[in-house]
């Protein structure tokens, strides 16, 4: 029996990766990095491959929550191909979410085509294309490690919040960072765009290495009862089709006006995609659409 190599790094093509073999994109292991490792293809992106995004409807963590019992998922939200669109079927806030296995540590670029459908949104509607990061089961407060608080959540694509206010698309952070408001862009006006985020490993903005606490707007500190590690994030919107940009062209992109960033807490729990629509004080507009195509992750 051939002897397997003990590290990754001694193997061509391998030497990004650590550990003994090399991981595939449906995560199985390739043999021993014995060969260059294989990922899935995804609009000619190396080393990007496609999320699923299957729906689920976590009323749990998100519709109640967000916007209590009445929190509509299932009928809300459409599949076609890659693109799932959510369509308000009533006054009554709607949302769909979209679980990962995948820590945000982990995380170096996350991709994908988001969407307003024109002229079918009020300019008050808070719509949005975000995520955080949560175990599926247990009590939020009680398990402050595993479950959401403001300093880890990450808006790629949210409306009326933020500093754009009535009408705008913005990139927001719930309780941290440096939000953008999408100029030119419009809630009744609709929006087509990419959306890019990425890890700065290089940590340029300084972020802390690790948090002990976080907090919950409207309540007092939390304690996560262990440091948790905090990752450097950056946002950027772009014509819609392609990433707005990889690699050295994205750390290029630190700091500019329209790019949005935050130091963002790593939770002991995967990332969660959500598609919701609150609509206005918890009313939706009916008819209302949002959603997202294309949505891709590169992994370290």
């Amino acid at each position: 029996v051939e002897e397997r190599p003990k590290e990754c790094k001694r193997v061509p093509g391998c030497r990004h990766l650590s550990g003994d073999c090399c991981p595939a994109p449906d995560d199985m292991f390739l043999a021993c990095c014995d060969a260059p490792p294989v990922t899935a293809p995804s609009r000619g992106r190396p080393g990007a491959g496609a999320l699923p995004m299957e729906p689920s409807c976590d009323a749990a963590n998100v519709g109640v929550p967000n916007c209590g019992a009445f929190a509509r998922c299932d009928g809300e939200y459409f599949v076609d191909g890659t693109k799932r669109t959510l369509r308000a079927s009533s006054e009554f806030c709607s949302y769909v979410t979209f679980q990962t296995d995948i820590s945000l540590q982990s995380v170096l670029q996350l991709d994908a085509d988001v969407f307003i459908t024109p002229g079918t949104c009020s300019p008050l509607d808070n719509l949005a294309f975000w995520f955080f990061q949560t175990a599926a089961s247990g009590d939020a407060l009680d398990e402050n490690a595993r479950h959401w608080d403001a300093l880890s959540e990450v808006d790629l694509m949210e409306t009326y919040i933020g500093i754009g206010g009535v009408n705008s698309i913005n990139t927001n952070f719930a309780a941290t960072g440096i939000p953008k408001h999408w100029k030119g862009y419009t809630i009744e006006g609709g929006v087509h765009q990419h959306v890019t985020m990425w890890q700065d490993v290089d940590n340029a903005a300084n972020c802390p290495e690790t948090r002990l606490s976080g907090f919950m707007p409207g309540a007092e500190p939390i304690e996560y009862g262990a440091e948790l590690p905090v990752v450097s994030i950056y946002v950027a919107h772009c014509a819609p089709g392609a990433p707005c940009c990889e690699g050295e062209g994205c750390k290029a992109l630190q700091g500019h006006e329209h790019v949005a960033g935050a130091c963002i807490t790593v939770k002991d729990a995967p990332i969660l995609l959500v598609l919701s629509n609150w609509g206005s004080g918890h009313h939706a507009t009916p008819g209302c659409e949002i959603g997202a195509s294309d949505v891709t992750l590169r992994t370290k």
